[in-house]
C-alpha cells in the first residue's frame, strides 16, 4: 500500500487537503484462492488518530470492474468492501490494483491506520492487518531515500541519501543492524562497512500541537561476495571455503592486539628451542583471547617443553575461532628461548588488523 502524497498532508485553512490510497492485492499462494471479501477501514474524526471527518469523500477504484465490485459501506462510514461480482478466483501470483481516492484529510497531524480484513472462502479465520498513515504539517516533505551506489563491496561502507524539510519538531532516525542514528542534522550518511546485504529505515518524526506523525521509508543496499549465515549448506560442485592465508608472528614484542573484520580460524605454535625440564616453569606458552563484542571472552593457549623432534616439527599447535569484529590478543610467555608462528585463515574478504599505538601490520 502506499498513498499520493507520500506522506499524507493536513488539511489547512478552507480548502481541504486530500489524499488517494493505492493498494495491491495479491495472492502469494501456490494455488487460486476464492475470496470472498475485503474489507478496508480507517478512522473517521477529528482527532490525531483519524484520518478524514468527511468519509463520504472516499472514491473506491478497482482495475477490473468486470470481475469485481469495490464500494462504500453505507453502513460503516470509512469503510469500503471488496467483493467478486459472480465466483472468481485470485490465481498464484495474481493480483488486483485497488485506490481510494480523493479522501478529504483531517486537520490534525498525527498517525492513523487503514485496517484490512480479508475473508477468503473454506478459511476458518479472516486475516487482519493494519497499515499506518503518517498524516505531516500541511506543506511538509520528505522522500526519495535510496543509496547513491545499490551495490557494494564486502567490507566497504554505502553512501545513502535523501531529502527532507527542517522544521521545529522534525527528527529523523536511521535505523539498520547497529544502534539507531539520529540524522536529523543531515541528508547524506555514510553506513558502518557492509559485509552482507542489509536493509536500512529512515524514520521521520514531525510533531506538533503535542501531537506526533511517523513516517518510515526503507532501501536496501546489495553486499558482493557477501559473508553468508546459513543452517544447511547443500555444496553440489567445486567450492572455496576459506581465502588466502596469512603468516606472521610478534617480532620483538609479547603481545600484540587485533581486529578481525571477517570471520576465520587463527592458528598458531610455538616450540622450545631446547628441552624444558618439568621442574622449570613456565615454560614457553602461546596464548590466544578472543573477545567478541558484547559476549564472554575465549583463552586459548599451548606450551612446549621439547625441543624439535625432527626436521620441521612445529612443537605444540592451537586454533581458535574468530567471529568478525572481534579483538584478538595474542601473547607469548617463558624464559627458555623458543620459536612461535601463527597464520590467519579468513571466511572473508575482511583483514586481521593490527591495533594500538604501535599498529604496524594489515594483513591480507
Amino acid at each position: 500500500m502506499i498513498s499520493e502524497p507520500k506522506p499524507i498532508q493536513v488539511s489547512q485553512g478552507s480548502t481541504p487537503k486530500t489524499a488517494t490510497l493505492w493498494i495491491t492485492v495479491t495472492n502469494h499462494q501456490q494455488h487460486a484462492v476464492h475470496l470472498e471479501s475485503v474489507r478496508f477501514t480507517f478512522p473517521v474524526g477529528t482527532g490525531a488518530a483519524d484520518l478524514s471527518n468527511n468519509p463520504g469523500s472516499a472514491e473506491p477504484q478497482v482495475d477490473d470492474i468486470k470481475k469485481w465490485r469495490f464500494e462504500l459501506d453505507a453502513d460503516r462510514p470509512g469503510s469500503a468492501v471488496l467483493t467478486p461480482k459472480r465466483s472468481a478466483t485470485v490465481p498464484p501470483g495474481g493480483q488486483l490494483d485497488l485506490g481510494l481516492a480523493h479522501i478529504e484529510v483531517n486537520a490534525q497531524v498525527g498517525t492513523s491506520k487503514l485496517t484490512i480484513e480479508e475473508h477468503i472462502q473454506d478459511a476458518p479465520d479472516s486475516g487482519t492487518e493494519e497499515w499506518p498513515l503518517a498524516k505531516v504539517p500541511a506543506g511538509f516533505t520528505t522522500g526519495d531515500f535510496r543509496p547513491e551506489t545499490i551495490l557494494v563491496a564486502s567490507g566497504t561502507p554505502a553512501e545513502l541519501t535523501w531529502r527532507g524539510d527542517s522544521r521545529p519538531g522534525a527528527t529523523y532516525t536511521m535505523l539498520h543492524d547497529g544502534p539507531p542514528c539520529d540524522v536529523t542534522a543531515v541528508r547524506y550518511w555514510e553506513t558502518p562497512p557492509l559485509h552482507r546485504d542489509t536493509a536500512f529505515t529512515l524514520v521521520v518524526q514531525v510533531t506538533e500541537g503535542g501531537n506526533t506523525a511517523e513516517y518510515a521509508m526503507s532501501t536496501v543496499v546489495t553486499v558482493a561476495r557477501p559473508d553468508l549465515v546459513v543452517n544447511d549448506l547443500t555444496v553440489n560442485g567445486h567450492t572455496v571455503l576459506a581465502y588466502a592465508s596469512s603468516a606472521f608472528d610478534l617480532g620483538e614484542a609479547a603481545a600484540l592486539t587485533y581486529t578481525a573484520e571477517t570471520d576465520g580460524f587463527l592458528v598458531g605454535h610455538v616450540r622450545a628451542d631446547q628441552d624444558v625440564p618439568d621442574t622449570e616453569d613456565p615454560p614457553p606458552t602461546l596464548t590466544v583471547t578472543v573477545a567478541p563484542a558484547g559476549r564472554t571472552s575465549r583463552v586459548t593457549s599451548v606450551q612446549s617443553r621439547l625441543a624439535e623432534r625432527a626436521p620441521g616439527d612445529p612443537g605444540s599447535r592451537l586454533t581458535a575461532v574468530v567471529p568478525r569484529g572481534a579483538t584478538v590478543t595474542v601473547a607469548r610467555t617463558g624464559t627458555t628461548p623458543s620459536t612461535h608462528a601463527l597464520t590467519w585463515l579468513p571466511f572473508g574478504t575482511g583483514e586481521l588488523k593490527e591495533t594500538g599505538s604501535g599498529a604496524r601490520r594489515r594483513l591480507p
